[in-house]
């Protein structure tokens, strides 16, 4: 997990390297799927709201989670996406 303690945000550098899931429409509150994310995936690194105004999509903003490991993104996928 990446720890800083001056920004909290991991650099995007790091954030590109890393296996990305987006929930457009997330069936939980988000601080409920980080804890689980944090309790179940070894290798989560961080999530945030993405703003999508800017680009052509129905939702205004979505949900990313980000993890190093691919299996901790299938595991997370399975339980989260419609």
């Amino acid at each position: 997990m990446y720890i800083n303690k001056i920004n909290i945000t991991p650099p995007r550098d790091l954030l590109d390297q890393c296996y990305q899931v987006l929930l457009p429409d997330p069936p939980e509150p988000m601080w409920r799927m980080k804890r689980w994310a944090r309790e179940h995936c070894k290798s989560y690194v961080w999530a945030e709201l993405v703003d999508t105004t800017d680009v052509s999509y129905d939702y205004d903003s979505v949900c990313a989670f980000y993890f190093g490991d691919e299996q901790d993104k299938l595991m997370f996928t399975l339980k989260y996406k419609n």
